[in-house]
Formats: structure tokens, sequence, C-alpha cells
């Protein structure tokens, strides 16, 4: 049969209160573990602070413990609409002129007006070559037009010499001393045609053509040589100028080296292809020529530049016809050719007379008067450290000086660095290890050995010296001075003297004697952070024993609600017992006490 209990109903007792009562004087321990434990905790939490700004000081020493983060140069430039100068540390304080002669550009050319609007523009192949235009003026225009002109003039003065071969033909009665020499000046006419003048045996087989004419010529009638010398202009003048001026067509032709290394890009054009979806593929194909479609209003044309300046960055284009169409290189028509840029063949396409093009162009500068040339307009590999930006060219009037000069900036930017984290972590040790005598309050470290070491070692350092290179051997010698209650102050007037003392300052930082006691500054706080902030070091060490205490504080206060837990189980089984036992107790009094009065009743 089931029962229902209460825990003091048999001995009338309030054991709920009296167990809890007793369970709290159990517990009563925990309210100095838990005390201490909030004051680890805020020591853990005060301390990670203390440990960002160690850190924080390793970090700036660490910096300014390295020389090359004192090199801080300024450059100016006196005519920025010349030239502009920027520098690295590299760079040596100096001042230089510089004269700008030619800019550096690009090669540029476009196509001939004769592609209407929205046409196509043939079918083919253009194979483009990057590469050095020599033999050539500045200006790829005018000589496309002085090409033209020769080549013309070169034709011209053939179709006269043409012409007098057939005056010397009419001359020509059934004499055979005639006939030998219209026969030996046809073969005369004909080599002047053949001959180059590049080719040595082209100019011997025209030297022998002229000899053999002389000969034919003496053996004339008079009457007969009378005729001839009747034709002077036409025969001897004509036949010299053809000769002349198709030498003088081939030299005008510009020649072109392939850039080393270089290869051909073909882009191939299709039936269907206008300029400017031709324009679009030739972009694509990274050929470093870069393509733009052009409209005048009633035609289209190809504009073509190289992607970069210089002389080594021209380009060729040639044009090659579909086999469809007959095949072949390309110099003339009008089909692809049109597209062709390629003077060293003759003028056509885009080398046509009229076309508005221009060759690439290296920079020509003089630094102090000394020549230099560079494919851009940037010089950045004449002075060490310097970067020239070219800008426009200049007169004698306009002549640029650059400075190259130190900046001292960055050195009291360091100092100044240094003396802000100092400050920040000497006053967190300074706060957390002091007494307040007004409130009587303690600080959560006041009397901790190891933050007053700590407080003891950074002051002591800052009263150490650094020897070796420099003029300065104490920090109060450059105005970082110490004040009264631990933090550093900056005299500006003697840290702006020393900043502009060459690099003593850094020196005095820098330093490196391998000995930790004269060591630069910049090492020995590095060192010295580096030291606290390692495995074994001070902080490590006592964030570690700041951990543990929590640790065991959390290990203590499980003992105390367990021994707690444990006392409440057994007294509450007491107290059960106690329960029983008194519920007996009463059971048997008023049996004892029923059999009590009915045992009077029945004597009565």
């Amino acid at each position: 049969m089931a029962t229902i209990s209460s825990a003091g109903i048999g001995s009338g007792l309030d054991v709920n209160s009296i167990v809890t009562q007793l369970v709290a004087l159990e517990k009563q321990p925990l309210k100095a573990l838990e005390s201490k434990a909030t004051v680890v905790q805020a020591q853990i939490s005060a301390f990670a602070e203390i440990q960002s700004q160690f850190s924080a000081l390793s970090d700036v020493t660490t910096r300014i413990a390295d020389s090359t983060a004192w090199a801080a140069r300024s450059a100016s430039s006196s005519n920025t609409s010349a030239a502009t100068i920027s520098v690295t540390s590299a760079a040596a304080a100096t001042s230089f002129t510089l004269d700008v002669d030619v800019l550096a550009k690009k090669q540029s050319t476009s196509s001939p007006a004769t592609i209407t609007t929205g046409a196509y523009v043939g079918a083919g192949t253009l194979t483009f070559r990057l590469g050095t235009w020599t033999g050539a003026t500045t200006d790829a225009g005018a000589d496309n037009t002085a090409l033209a002109a020769a080549e013309a003039s070169a034709t011209s003065a053939l179709t006269a010499d043409n012409t007098a071969a057939a005056a010397l033909t009419a001359l020509a009665v059934g004499t055979p001393t005639v006939n030998n020499y219209a026969v030996a000046y046809n073969a005369w006419t004909a080599a002047i045609a053949a001959n180059d003048h590049v080719t040595p045996a082209l100019q011997t087989v025209e030297s022998d053509a002229l000899a053999t004419l002389n000969s034919e010529y003496a053996l004339l009638a008079p009457a007969d040589q009378a005729s001839v010398d009747a034709l002077p202009e036409v025969i001897a003048a004509a036949a010299t100028d053809a000769s002349t001026l198709k030498g003088t067509a081939i030299a005008a032709r510009s020649s072109f080296t392939a850039a080393s290394g270089s290869s051909d890009v073909t882009v191939s054009v299709e039936a269907t292809d206008t300029v400017a979806t031709l324009a679009a593929k030739i972009n694509a194909a990274s050929a470093g020529v870069v393509a733009t479609a052009f409209n005048d209003g009633t035609y289209d044309r190809l504009l073509l530049s190289a992607k970069d300046t210089g002389k080594a960055a021209g380009f060729k284009v040639t044009a090659t016809d579909t086999v469809a169409n007959g095949g072949g290189v390309l110099t003339s028509g009008d089909n692809l050719s049109r597209l062709a840029y390629d003077p060293s063949s003759g003028a056509f396409g885009m080398a046509s007379s009229g076309i508005p093009a221009s060759y690439g162009g290296d920079a020509l500068a003089r630094i102090n008067v000394l020549a230099v040339t560079s494919g851009s307009n940037t010089l950045d590999s004449n002075i060490p450290g310097v970067t020239i930006n070219l800008v426009a060219t200049t007169t004698p009037t306009t002549q640029v000086t650059l400075s190259v000069s130190e900046d001292v900036t960055l050195a009291v930017k360091n100092v100044s660095d240094f003396v802000t984290a100092y400050n920040t972590l000497s006053a967190s040790l300074a706060d957390l290890t002091k007494y307040d005598a007004a409130t009587k309050t303690a600080s959560l470290f006041q009397g901790d050995s190891a933050m007053l070491g700590l407080q003891s070692v950074l002051r002591s350092m800052l009263g150490s010296t650094s020897t070796g290179s420099s003029v300065y051997s104490r920090l109060s010698d450059v105005g970082v001075q110490l004040q009264r209650d631990g933090s550093l102050t900056l005299n500006t007037t003697k840290l702006s003297a020393a900043a502009n003392n060459g690099t003593e300052l850094q020196k005095m930082f820098t330093t490196n004697n391998s000995n930790t006691l004269t060591n630069g500054f910049g090492i020995k706080f590095r060192d010295l952070a580096r030291g606290v902030l390692a495995t074994g070091g001070s902080v490590v060490n006592k964030a570690t024993a700041l951990q543990n205490a929590l640790t065991r504080n959390a290990a203590e206060q499980t003992k105390v609600n367990d021994r707690a837990a444990s006392f409440e189980a057994r007294l509450r089984k007491q107290y059960s017992a106690l329960d029983v036992r008194m519920a007996g107790l009463t059971a048997l009094n008023a049996y004892v006490a029923q059999q009590v009065t009915t045992w009077n009743k029945s004597t009565a």
C-alpha cells in the first residue's frame, strides 16, 4: 500500500528549514572562493591587456630596430608640367638637372578612305609582327608620301626610257651597225630596269651593258651618230634618271627588324567582316596592337596603334589573300591590301601617300647633360631608387631641377610611436599596482612581485645607454624624457634637432653591439618585449599562473558543492529515519493512553 511522507511529519520538526540552514553553513567557504575567483578573473582580463600592450611595444620596436624603417626620402620637381619624380628609401639625397628633348610615342597609322560605311573589308589573313623600323625619318606620313613620289618618278622615267628605245628602233634602216646599237641600247635599259642598286651582280650587268652600248656607238656612221645624238634627253638623261630614281625609291623604303623573341600573330578575316568586327578580332588576338574602328562620315577606317611606346614596340602588318581570290601576299588592289602596313615592300595600304602615320619613338632626355634613352616616358633605371615620369619636352629656359632629400617625418614618427607604446604599457602597470590611500583600496596587482618586476626592468632600460656609432647615447639626449609618474614626454626642440642630424637618431635606436646593455634602444626594447612574451617569459608565466589559480578555485568550489550535497543527503536520510521512529513512538503512546483509559473505566 502506497504511503505519502513528508520530512518532519513524524517528528513535527521543520526539517527542510533545518537542513537548508545546515547545508548553507556547509557551503560557507564558497563565498570566499567565489570572491577570489572574481578577483582572479579580473586579474586575467587586466593581464591580457598587459600582454596586448607588450605585443604593441614589440611591434613598434621591431620596426624601428630595422634601419630601413628610418630611410625616408622626399623628392621635388621645379617644373611638374615637364617631369615628376618619386623615390624610395634607396635614393641618395641629391639634386640634378633634366632636359626632355623627345617624349616616347607609339606607332600609329590608318587605312585609306576606300571602305564605304558598313562594307566588308575582304577575306584572308592579316599577320602582325612587333619590331623596329629603321632607315626612316621621324614622320611616317611624310616618308609614305616620299616613297610614293619616288616610285612614281622611277616609273615615269622608265616609261621615258622605253620611248627612247622605240626611237632607236626607228633608226634601224637595215644597217647592221645601227641595229647592233639598238640591240645594245635595249640591253642596257633592261639592265637598268632590273638593277636594284643593292645586288653587286646586277650593278655589274648594267655597267657591262653600258660599255657595250658605248662600243656600238663608236661604230655608228657619223650620220647615225648625229641621229642618236639628237635624242640625248630621251636616251641619256631619261635612262640615267630611271636608274637613279629607282634607286632612290628603293632607298626611301624603311626596313623592319623583328623584335627578339617575338612571333607572328595571325588574324583570320572572313568575307563578312566589317572594320568594326575586324577591330574586335585584332584586339582579342593580343598582337601588341590596338585596333579602333573609325568612321569619317563617309568611309570606315581601321586605326592601328602600338600597345606600348618606343621604337622596339613598332609593328608591321602583312595582308594575305585567300586562295579563292588568288592567294598570295597583297601589295595593291581594293582588297585586304588596304589594311597592310609594310613600307619596306612599297607605298600601298596603310603606307600609302597622304595617310596620317607616325613611327614609334623612344624618349630622349639628358640628366646632368648626360643623354639617356627610354622606350617609355618613365625613367626608372638610371638613378637607384629614383623614378622620373616625363610629361612634356623642355627648352633651355624650362629645364627641370629634380631634388631628393632626407625626410625627417618618419624619424619623428618612429620615436613618437615608441613613446606612445611605452606610455600605454607604463600607465597600465602603474594603475594595476597602485594603492589608493584615500579610499584605502588596493589595485588588482598591488604588491605583486611579477608586475613590480616588469616596471623595474622597463624603467631601468629607459635609463640605460646606447653606445658605439651615434653621437647620442641616452634617450634624454634626443628629447625623450622620463617623468616622475613613469611616463615619457617629448622635447620637440631636441627631437627635431636630432632628427635633422643625419642618421645619428636612427643609429641610437638601431645600433647592434650584440650587448643587451649597450645595444640601440629599438633593439633593447624589442628583445625585452619578445622575451617576456615568449614561452617561459615572465608575462606568459604570470598569465599561466593566474589561469591555474582560476582552475584550482573552480575545483575547490566543486569540492565544497559536492561535500554540501553529500551532507544534505545524509541529513535528510537521518531525519527520515527519525520521522519513522517518532511516528512509531507516537502510535505506541496513543495505544498505551487508550489502554490506560480503558482500564480506568473498567475499575471504576
